[in-house]
């Protein structure tokens, strides 16, 4: 169901100096810092400029680093094997290209809808610098053959290995026109679900639209911009934690608050901050108090309104608090990928705001489920981690295969 393709891509030179976190991870104080780098993928990512400049100094960026070397060709074919390690977590999965035309089809399975700002913005960055430097996360059902797959192409020397964000990262390059074969006929019966990167797969989607107008060739014309940029990880192999809710100011006072969140939720009052054990449950941090919120009523009727953000959204962020439109409303700010709910704590008792929402973690089945029937979860509803790299691979949407 799933047709995947070995890649053309430029690798850098030196990976510890040239990749970064995601674009849309960044902050402004590591932009700057990384901006002071010249090597740095950060300049075609998140270039400087205004309006249109901005496009074409990402351009300028990827000409830069392909003419004074810092990225290399590699015109073999090939998939990778990239894994990440540390003490506490290990993941790894594929790096290959996922076919577009199966994102139209809906056999790379979305679990969000995309923004028009955003996605403006990255199929104007794709159209202007036609590279992919951001890999589209995804993931498959574990399947024993695909992992012992994974685990072969492991057996040869890495083509790198270093250690950055408190991580290290090993990247296997795999050339045997065999195993790339073994492997596409492996994702031949597979569905892929995209975990992150929602924008991105869009955009890349979108300049193959143009590309196919522009050109009047089929959709099974053979080239680069046919391919999504993915990491493609089995699901037993990626950890998801919870995309937490701040509420900058309760517009009523917290007795009558919690009046009306009795109607959703049973409310137990805890000494100390805390993390949900399971689902269905929220830890409530109002004026430096902490509650424990378990839902009531259970009947649900999807897999979508069984989620605790959905309940959340549902019948407290829009009926309570006025919140429909998450996404732009600035009374609420979203924070993930902290899990120490003392450093939760202080966004109420240090930083002012008067909640902080915990939520238990989205299961990746629950994410599978979902996309299978079609549906849509919330706006933040997941956040994976560790982000995987951006640069490690370029691909090169203008290379003839």
């Amino acid at each position: 169901m799933v047709k995947i393709a070995a890649l053309q891509p430029y690798l850098p030179n030196n990976p510890v100096e040239f990749t970064t976190n995601p674009y849309d991870i960044i902050g402004k104080e590591e932009e700057q810092q990384l901006k002071q780098n010249p090597n740095s993928l950060i300049h075609l990512i998140l270039p400087d400029g205004k309006g249109d400049e901005i496009y074409q100094n990402a351009a300028k960026a990827y000409k830069k680093f392909k003419d004074d070397n810092s990225i290399t060709f590699e015109k073999t074919p090939s998939i990778f094997v990239y894994r990440q390690e540390s003490e506490q977590f290990i993941q790894q999965g594929f790096i290959i290209g996922l076919s577009l035309q199966d994102y139209e089809d809906g056999n790379i399975v979305k679990h969000e809808h995309t923004r028009e700002k955003p996605l403006r913005d990255r199929t104007n960055h794709i159209v202007s610098t036609n590279v992919a430097a951001g890999l589209v996360w995804s993931v498959y059902r574990s399947d024993n053959k695909i992992n012992q797959l994974l685990e072969q192409i492991k057996q040869e020397k890495p083509k790198f290995d270093f250690i950055k964000f408190g991580y290290r990262h090993i990247l296997w390059q795999e050339t045997d026109p065999k195993i790339i074969k073994q492997l596409t006929e492996l994702f031949q019966d597979k569905k892929v679900y995209i975990a992150d990167g929602h924008h991105r797969a869009a955009s890349a989607a979108e300049y193959r639209k143009i590309k196919l107008n522009e050109l009047k060739v089929s959709n099974d014309y053979d080239a680069p911009w046919q391919y999504l940029l993915s990491y493609v990880a089995s699901d037993d192999q990626i950890r998801i934690l919870p995309y937490n809710r701040v509420i900058k100011r309760l517009q009523m006072e917290e007795k009558e608050f919690l009046d009306k969140l009795e109607k959703i939720y049973k409310i137990t009052p805890m000494k100390q901050a805390f993390n949900p054990e399971n689902k269905n449950q929220i830890a409530l941090c109002i004026n430096g108090k902490w509650f424990k919120l378990t839902v009531i009523d259970k009947s649900f009727k999807s897999k979508g309104d069984s989620l605790d953000v959905a309940i959340l959204q549902d019948k407290v962020l829009e009926p309570i608090l006025g919140i429909s439109d998450p996404r732009s409303d600035e009374n609420i700010l979203f924070v993930g990928g902290i899990q120490d709910p003392i450093r939760m704590e202080k966004y109420v008792v240090d930083e002012g705001n008067d909640l902080f929402i915990n939520l238990f973690p989205v299961d990746i089945r629950d994410l599978e489920s979902i996309g299978d029937i079609g549906g849509v979860m919330p706006p933040k509803s997941t956040w994976f981690d560790p982000k995987v790299l951006s640069g490690l691979v370029l691909h090169d949407l203008t290379i003839e295969w």
